[in-house]
Parts: structure tokens; sequence; C-alpha cells
């Protein structure tokens, strides 16, 4: 091929003019010894395929070939190299993912003897020495209660209970530690009046009372308080302003008649009957009378309730109205809250901020509303508890205030 290329750029063109029309060849200036070498590229040369490049001159390896090919690009290139040459890389960690065609719940078993540890948003299966057996973790949740009641502080223990929840669900632990674990959160939840965590705690612990059931034990096998938490998920279905009917009669029936007759549970379905009726003398007697922590998870939708009764009292009553007295029938801490409350609310004073004006306070908007789905129980927005998440609720402490201390 070499030789070809060079003797068609040494060539010259040659007229056809002469005898025969035949093309005249012009000779290349060389010796008669390279004659011979010449005319055998005089055809058209085949290279076989067992010739070695390096017979060609050419280097024609992988790394070569990819070097060349990749000459006129800016993107550098990854170069090649071959496994005959080389030693295998070694093999790499393959994690574990979580969710739907991953690991499962109960694929741990617990190393760890630490009794705190920060909540991790999980997406692959945690190292065993990091998560915490069961006798561990009853020793952690006593260190949550324990602080709580001497220091409480909520961002603390918020994590830790959440860390102590997500130990339990990766190695598939159920029964009293779990249960307890959900229920002392909701505790400190209503507590500081966070309606948020207060929520997102009852849809397990009622799965877990699930459980106890399905397994033939009983959910109070598993927690003596499991009467009380069953009212808290019925008040907290009474928050929503519709189609709360709906769903407390759902939670109602999925209940067992000993069930409805226990004390705490008992109080829920009066409240909600106190509801629908529209008696807010009857719900502002259970309100002062709710066991253990009930007052609290009512604390969530009793401002809507108060509504519906200053809406009477300001239609039924002329000229004014002592706040002292309105303080009482509204069930206020003291008479500085019920100020605020009817402030707010944009109602009317007399002079002195002694007495509630009702004519001037007629002009205001305070119709109730009927909800479709709440069986026409009016209701009134702005309702449930003031402060921010984590925080404290401002006014009381509840009367019926119950602390871990037990």
């Amino acid at each position: 091929w070499i030789w070809e290329k060079m003797a068609q750029v040494g060539a010259k063109r040659s007229s056809t003019e002469g005898d025969g029309g035949t093309k005249k060849m012009v000779k290349l200036s060389m010796s008669p010894s390279q004659a011979p070498a010449l005319a055998e590229f005089s055809g058209p040369k085949v290279v076989k395929l067992g010739v070695p490049p390096s017979a060609l001159g050419i280097d024609n390896s992988p790394e070569a070939l990819l070097d060349r090919s990749q000459r006129f690009t800016d993107t550098p290139v990854k170069k090649i190299v071959s496994l005959k040459t080389s030693e295998p890389p070694p093999p790499a960690y393959k994690k574990t993912e979580l969710g739907i065609g991953g690991a499962k719940a109960g694929c741990v078993k617990g190393t760890s003897q630490e009794l705190e540890r920060p909540y991790m948003r999980l997406h692959w299966v945690p190292d065993p020495a990091t998560v915490r057996p069961e006798p561990v973790l009853k020793k952690a949740l006593n260190l949550v209660k324990t602080k709580w009641v001497s220091k409480p502080d909520y961002a603390h223990a918020n994590d830790q209970l959440m860390a102590i929840q997500q130990d339990c669900r990766m190695q598939g632990i159920v029964g009293s530690v779990a249960c307890d674990a959900f229920e002392t959160h909701i505790r400190i939840a209503l507590e500081r009046g966070n309606l948020g965590d207060f929520a997102k705690c009852l849809a397990p612990l009622s799965n877990l009372y699930h459980q106890a059931e399905q397994k033939g034990v009983g959910a109070k096998e598993w927690s003596e308080n499991a009467d009380e938490f069953v009212a808290y998920r019925l008040l907290h279905g009474m928050i929503q302003e519709t189609d709360f009917v709906t769903n407390t009669s759902a939670a109602i029936a999925a209940l067992s008649e000993q069930q409805r007759e226990a004390g705490d549970i008992a109080h829920a379905i009066n409240v909600g009957k106190a509801l629908i009726s529209g008696d807010t003398f009857s719900f502002f007697k259970l309100y002062i009378e709710a066991p253990k922590m009930a007052g609290f998870a009512m604390d969530f939708f009793v401002d809507r309730v108060r509504m519906v009764a200053l809406n009477a009292y300001v239609a039924s009553m002329f000229p004014y109205i002592d706040l002292h007295d309105l303080k009482g029938w509204l069930h206020f801490n003291n008479r500085k809250e019920c100020f605020r409350f009817l402030k707010e609310k944009g109602m009317k004073f007399s002079e002195d901020n002694k007495f509630l004006d009702t004519k001037a306070s007629r002009g205001v908007s305070l119709a109730p509303k009927v909800v479709p789905g709440n069986g026409g129980m009016p209701v009134m927005n702005g309702g449930g508890v003031k402060g921010g998440k984590g925080m404290p609720v401002k006014g009381k402490p509840h009367p019926t205030k119950l602390t871990l201390k037990r």
C-alpha cells in the first residue's frame, strides 16, 4: 500500500496521443534493482489479517485506536484497561434498599448499647451496631420520661422518641415497648399543643392495638392505657369541621360494647353527642370534667364551640354582658384570656372594657355556618389551640393535666 501511494504521487499523466491510442507511461527515476519491487505493487495489494501490525509499522492496540478516534474531541476519554493484563476490581458493597421490593421490617437485630441517638431518615438498612435492642429501648424510654418531668425539652424528647419508634420498626418490635413509645409521644404532644405530632402518632398506635387483637392477646395486654388513647383518637376525629360525624361514627362502630362503656371512651362519645346536638352547656361541662388528658385534646376545637355559644348570648342578651360572667359561661381561666378572645373576634366593649356591648357587637358577622356532613352542627372558623410547634399553650394548664409520673 505504501509503495502504491508513492507511485501515485510520483507518476505523471500521460497523453493519449500516439499509435493505437495507448497510454504512455513515464517511468520514475530508480535503479534497476528496485524495478522488480515496483512490479510487485502494480496490482491491488491484499493484506492478510494474520500480518502483525508491527510489520506495517502501525500501532493498532486498543489504547492507540481510542486515542486516534478521540484526537479531535475536547472530552477526555477514560483509558481502556484490558482485563487480560489487569487485576479484577474488588467487589463493591451492596446496600439493601428499604421500602417496596427492598428490606422489610424486622430484618435487623440491633446490638447498640447507647441510650440516646438522633433520629435518622433512612433509605438503606442501617448498621446493626447503630440499632438498639428491646432491653436497651426500655431504658432509653425511661430516660426520656425522666428528663421530660425534670426539665421539659420538646425538641429533644421528640427526636429521641422518634428514634425509639424507628428502632422498633426496623426490628419488628411490637408490644408494650412500641405502644409505650407512641403513647408517651402523644402525651407530650398534647401537653405542648402540637396537633401535628399528636395526629402523627395516633395512626401507628391504633395499628399496634389492632395487631394485638389479631394475635388474640387483646390491646390491654400490650398497654393498660388502651382505652384512654382510643378516646383521644375519637376526640381527634372531632377536630375536623367537615365529616366529623361520619368519621367518628365509623370509629365508634368498630368498638365493642365493653369498650364503649369504659370511662374515657364514654366521655369522648358524649362529647360527640354534644357537638352534634349543639348543646354547648353539656359540652363545657364535659370539658371541665375531662378525664386525664382529654381536656388537652378538646382544646383543639373548644374555640369553635365558644363561638357558637357567644353567638347565642349576643343575640339573646341586651344591652351589656359582664365579662366576668361571660368568662365563666365560655369557661376561660381568667378575664384577660376571655377579653383577648373576644377582641380577636371583633367584639365591642364598654368604655371601661368591663362589659360586652351586645348591640354594637351584633353588627359583627357571628352567624355560624352549617357544614354538610357534620349532622347539622353549626361550626365556626378560628378554633384550635394558639401557639406554634413545640411551644406551650398560653393560658391554662388544664385542670386535668396528667404528667408522666406514674
